[in-house]
């Protein structure tokens, strides 16, 4: 007895599929490999710049009667700040620190704690002392220790 096997014939429709699947295959692991790939831009290095430490400010000493005194030692410079800082907070304002960077004539640079920089600027800009001496504030900063500021028109009133 003789059993008659019959094998599916090679249509199109096989012929077309089996390409088919391999391509998709070969695409899908193209794409799997492209998933991969790392970023182009990578961060390095990344930091916050926090709060500064110190506030530097540039002042003036100014005598309204009297002859003007152009040359300022840094042990007067600092007797009069701290002498403003005590009329305006007591021992509190006396015990903020200073420090005196540089004085040139009557104008001095100074470096105090960050967070005592409006105490100082109130302190120094209302004081007034019995002969007549004050401080004309020029400049502040946070970061430049030179301390630099705009004229704000003051040149407009110098003949």
């Amino acid at each position: 007895m003789s059993v008659d096997l019959e094998l599916p014939d090679a249509t199109d429709q096989t012929a077309v599929t089996e390409p088919t699947t391999q391509a998709s295959t070969a695409s899908s692991a193209k794409k799997k490999r492209q998933r991969k790939r790392t970023p182009k831009n990578q961060v390095l290095s990344q930091f916050t710049i926090g709060d500064p430490p110190w506030s530097y400010v540039h002042l003036q000493h100014l005598i309204s009667t009297g002859p003007a005194t152009t040359n300022l030692d840094a042990v007067t410079a600092h007797l009069h700040i701290t002498a403003a800082l005590t009329q305006f907070l007591g021992l509190h304002g006396a015990a903020i620190p200073i420090d005196i960077l540089k004085t040139e004539g009557a104008e001095v640079w100074i470096r105090i704690p960050a967070q005592d920089h409006s105490t100082l600027l109130a302190a120094v800009g209302g004081w007034v002392s019995g002969k007549g001496e004050g401080w004309r504030v020029k400049g502040s900063s946070s970061w430049d220790a030179r301390a630099m500021a705009s004229d704000a028109g003051q040149d407009l009133f110098n003949d």
